[in-house]
């Protein structure tokens, strides 16, 4: 496929690629889009950054001990244990620029623009959503905590390490796992965030796409040569609370090698992190990728018990006691993690 880019010496050979007349250029089929894209961003609610560009959570970290007393005897004050969390915001941006010539001088120049432009919000919205599961704050001041930095070294009830939130051993040791996560989506538990107050100027709930019209661009291999294109900018903000912690988790070290038998999927971890959880059936989801949601539908044709279908958003698609399973691509969920211990 042609990868129309202007500052890439874009030819007239090129441009015989995209049409099939010279006068109209065909749609471009976006066939690198990744897989459950789309589905994870339904699940998702979106909060506002009750700091602007940071949101602060404060949450118990233990209850108080009531008191016991008679009748006229006094009773200690106590005062609540809190934790504070700062979860930051970060920035998505994509920018379309199109030759004037190469849009004025076809047929269906609208269109042309129209077709990179969806391919770039596709692309901010696919980044975002690497982010919420692989990025980490360690990286530098433009990354988030995912989810996989948050749920980093094993720890579940009846392991050496029991503290929330719980990362579940799958019992692989290779470097051909992959994880699966359960999250419980909602306010109060897990939700994404958008900027608040005067830091939402502009409509950011989502993908902010703007049209800057013609614009003189400067070369890349020149400063002093320039031509008129018409510019697109693409923004996204986004963020993650994970308000409670018991309201996600996850099952690392999950084996995708079919040959392989050790920490291959297996219900009974499955069940028993969800029942270590807090987990509505109707908001939580349950994510893979195509190589665990593979074993877990030949899983599901051996075994009748748990396994079910229901509908979300209209589409029918796998449930384990009722929750639904969303498969993410592998591009998201890698299927090469190291053993986390």
């Amino acid at each position: 496929m042609a990868e129309y880019n202007i500052n890439s010496q874009y030819t007239l050979l090129e441009r015989a690629k995209g049409t099939i007349d010279g006068k109209r250029i065909l749609p471009i089929l976006d066939v690198m889009n990744l897989m459950g894209v789309q589905n994870f961003l339904k699940d998702v609610p979106y909060m506002p950054a009750n700091m602007g560009l940071v949101h602060k959570l404060v949450r118990t970290t233990s209850h108080p001990a009531s008191s016991r007393r008679a009748f006229y005897e006094g009773v200690t004050p106590t005062d609540l244990a809190t934790a504070e969390v700062l979860e930051p915001l970060i920035l998505f941006e994509q920018w379309s620029s199109v030759d004037e010539q190469h849009v004025e001088t076809v047929e269906n120049g609208k269109e042309v623009r129209a077709s990179r432009d969806r391919i770039k919000i596709a692309a901010v919205l696919e980044d975002f959503v690497k982010a919420i599961f692989t990025d980490a704050r360690t990286s530098g001041a433009k990354y988030i905590d995912g989810l996989a930095a948050r749920l980093g070294t094993l720890s579940y009830p009846g392991h050496t390490t029991e503290t929330l939130p719980y990362c579940w051993d799958g019992g692989s040791s290779t470097s051909t796992n992959s994880s699966i996560y359960i999250v419980d989506w909602g306010p109060e538990k897990c939700y994404a965030l958008y900027p608040g107050a005067s830091a939402a100027k502009g409509g950011v709930l989502g993908v902010n796409a703007v049209d800057l019209g013609k614009q003189t661009v400067v070369t890349a291999t020149d400063p002093l040569t320039v031509y008129r294109a018409y510019q697109s900018q693409v923004t996204k903000w986004g963020g993650l609370a994970m308000a409670d912690d018991r309201c996600f988790c996850r099952i690392a070290n999950t084996e995708t090698v079919t040959t392989l038998t050790t920490g291959r999927f297996d219900e009974d971890v499955l069940i028993r992190a969800l029942r270590h959880g807090k987990f509505n059936t109707s908001t939580t989801r349950i994510y893979m990728n195509p190589f665990l949601a593979s074993d877990v539908d030949i899983r599901a044709k051996d075994k009748i018990s748990g396994w079910t279908t229901v509908q979300v958003f209209g589409e029918e698609v796998t449930a384990f006691h009722g929750i639904p399973i969303r498969v993410l691509d592998e591009a998201i969920l890698g299927n090469a993690e190291d053993a986390v211990t």
